[in-house]
């Protein structure tokens, strides 16, 4: 009976006249674009249920939707929604569901420490915060054991992206912790409203130890570095930093051309050289 309600959100003509009785009309500043497509949400679904977690934070609830959807396979599952005009919506939703918890926050603002360990963190991101939301799985990871979400078709394809032209400072950063999986293309025509592009649906999963050896915070310095200079080649690149004399030096004893640009470098190169800038102190403040 609940989830029956709950699914009755994937049908636009409902969505919309729940919105309009609330009175509510959709930010697009907030990104907000609601999935309104039973066989997609079973996707998500079915790549969440396949994690075996069972502790779950979601990003962007909204008006619980994906939410209910997920609330009978987990122990306890924390609703993490910023528009308060949502709140009341997303409360009625899920009070079928004692293990769910609704707050109204921002996700970026909160510790993902204070829900424990072995986390699953889930979500439909709004496009303008995915890289933020990604970054701070890297950073808090001792907390987080998977992630399932949907985000920017072509983020998520430079997410994957190999050595090279698409390669992406994020999507390096990222799978130096995490195992990431494309599973699924997702239509504009998913959402209400439907956005400007299409989605993908990605899965993280941890890695059991991380790809690096380098310190985190020199690894992340150094990846900052070699994309920042897109165009520029790596001999370009670290003379900001070093000594033409030092700069020839290390990348002949890296086995480095020093014409290539920071982007055709795969991790374990990228660590290599984030060990050589370590040692050199580059990065201290």
């Amino acid at each position: 009976m609940a989830e029956d309600k709950c699914r009755q959100l994937i049908r636009p003509s409902a969505l919309r006249a729940l919105l309009s009785r609330h009175g509510i009309r959709l930010r697009g500043g907030l990104g907000q674009h609601f999935l309104v497509d039973g066989n997609i949400l079973s996707h998500i679904v079915a790549a969440i249920r396949d994690t075996g977690g069972k502790r779950a934070v979601e990003v962007g609830a909204g008006v619980g939707t994906l939410t209910c959807a997920l609330a009978p396979h987990l122990e306890r599952l924390w609703a993490v929604e910023v528009d308060p005009r949502l709140i009341p919506i997303l409360r009625e939703q899920v009070a079928p569901w004692p293990q769910v918890e609704v707050l109204q926050a921002d996700f970026l603002d909160l510790s993902l420490a204070r829900f424990g360990e072995d986390l699953l963190v889930v979500g439909n991101l709004p496009y303008q915060i995915t890289s933020p939301v990604l970054l701070k799985l890297i950073r808090e990871r001792e907390a987080v054991a998977w992630g399932v979400f949907l985000v920017q078709r072509e983020v998520g394809e430079k997410l994957a992206a190999p050595p090279g032209p698409r390669a992406s400072r994020l999507g390096v950063h990222l799978r130096a912790y995490y195992e990431l999986e494309l599973l699924r293309r997702v239509p504009r025509t998913a959402f209400y409203p439907p956005p400007e592009v299409e989605s993908l649906l990605i899965r993280l999963r941890k890695l059991p130890r991380p790809l690096i050896s380098s310190p985190p915070a020199t690894f992340e310095a150094t990846l900052k570095l070699v994309f920042s200079g897109r165009r520029k080649s790596l001999r370009r690149v670290l003379r900001t930093l070093l000594p033409r004399k030092d700069v020839e030096a290390l990348l002949l004893d890296l086995k480095i051309d020093p014409l290539l640009r920071g982007e055709a470098l795969d991790i374990p190169e990228l660590d290599e050289l984030a060990r050589e800038l370590e040692e050199r102190g580059v990065f201290k403040s």
